[in-house]
């Protein structure tokens, strides 16, 4: 299956073998040989995920709000912080707060992510995480700790050249496999929607003005693809009452698009997702 293929069906619903939320970091979901730490591609490893079908695209593709950017002082590395409103249908799900910290070399992010389920109204969802990445946002360390109705699990990442590795600790022996990867790719892993600002900045780097393809791994899918990003339209748009110009950028991954604004100063304000019907604006 190609890259963009397995992207887009991550993206676009939560098909596959891993288990509901309610079984997250299930020790069954892998086969015997993953606990001694192999190497695959395609590989399939316990995803943090909802119990419906196409409940996890409406929570990769949810809001990004309240940003801002601090300016370093006493020689500390500038940073950005922001709160993200998650919405569906109209209605507030949830909510999830980071910070990204970056140096001359490399970029450090924090969050924490609240929300429910919105078929399983009683079903909460907690995931706190940490990003460690070099140059161009290519990712040294990633940890992420979630908790489903009560139920705990730990995924740590480490990476070398052309290499990924992740352990699983929660509900049974720890697994640890491995996927192949190239030179350069980033982050963007299943219900962290600030991990989308390192895919914006990549694109403003790389001149912003024609079509770009990233690699991306999705660690807790154990997936790795490409999206295909490019500029639509500038526009203005209406932030707190005031006006300020954006660029609309679009992500493809082949079956599903996600329409990114960007301001001048590199914030993302605001997503859509027309195959969902969703529209997310900046509180």
């Amino acid at each position: 299956m190609k890259t963009t293929d397995r992207l887009s069906r991550i993206l676009h619903k939560n098909e596959g073998t891993g288990p509901p939320a309610a079984r997250l970091l299930d020790a069954h979901a892998a086969s015997p040989t993953d606990t001694r730490g192999s190497v695959s591609r395609p590989g399939r490893m316990p995803a943090c995920c909802l119990k419906h079908p196409g409940s996890l695209a409406l929570v990769l593709t949810a809001a990004l709000t309240c940003s801002v950017r601090l300016a370093g002082t006493g020689g500390k590395p500038p940073v950005e912080q922001g709160e993200f409103s998650i919405l569906w249908d109209g209605k507030e799900i949830g909510s999830e707060t980071y910070v990204i910290q970056d140096s001359t070399d490399s970029c450090v992010s924090t969050s924490i992510l609240d929300f429910h389920n919105p078929t399983e109204s009683r079903q909460k969802v907690r995931m706190e995480t940490r990003l460690e990445m070099g140059r161009n946002y290519v990712p040294r360390a990633y940890l992420l700790k979630s908790d489903v109705d009560g139920t705990r699990g730990t995924m740590t990442g480490s990476f070398a050249p052309n290499q990924a590795m992740f352990q699983y600790v929660g509900g049974g022996k720890p697994q640890k496999r491995g996927l192949l990867v190239g030179n350069k790719y980033t982050v963007l892993d299943s219900n962290i929607y600030h991990h989308f600002i390192f895919l914006a900045r990549l694109f403003e780097r790389g001149g912003g003005e024609k079509a770009q393809e990233f690699e991306v791994v999705i660690p807790q899918e154990m997936e790795s693809g490409a999206l295909r990003m490019r500029p639509l339209r500038r526009e203005t748009l209406a932030v707190r009452g005031k006006k300020r110009e954006v660029r609309v950028l679009q992500l493809d991954t082949g079956a599903l698009e996600i329409h990114l604004w960007v301001d001048r100063d590199g914030l993302l304000q605001r997503i859509s997702v027309p195959a969902r019907a969703l529209e997310i604006l900046r509180r």
